[in-house]
């Protein structure tokens, strides 16, 4: 394999891991950096810890307004 071939592999696992947890951090109120930690070994179970048994801002805004 050729270093490009490498850069390309890199390129398209980092799309493949960051963007959808970029997505579902924003939606859900969460600062959307934080699907970089996607990208180190057993981070994806870190993140899935997050989104799971964390308080979610956006529940907290959408439970101001309809009071």
């Amino acid at each position: 394999m050729s270093e490009f071939a490498v850069l390309q592999w890199l390129i398209i696992s980092t799309l493949f891991f960051v963007v959808p947890f970029w997505r579902i951090f924003g939606r859900a109120g969460f600062k959307p950096a934080l699907s970089w930690i996607a990208l180190i070994p057993g981070g994806i179970l870190i993140l899935l810890w997050i989104l799971a048994f964390a308080k979610w801002p956006i529940l907290a805004e959408t439970e101001i307004k309809k009071e």
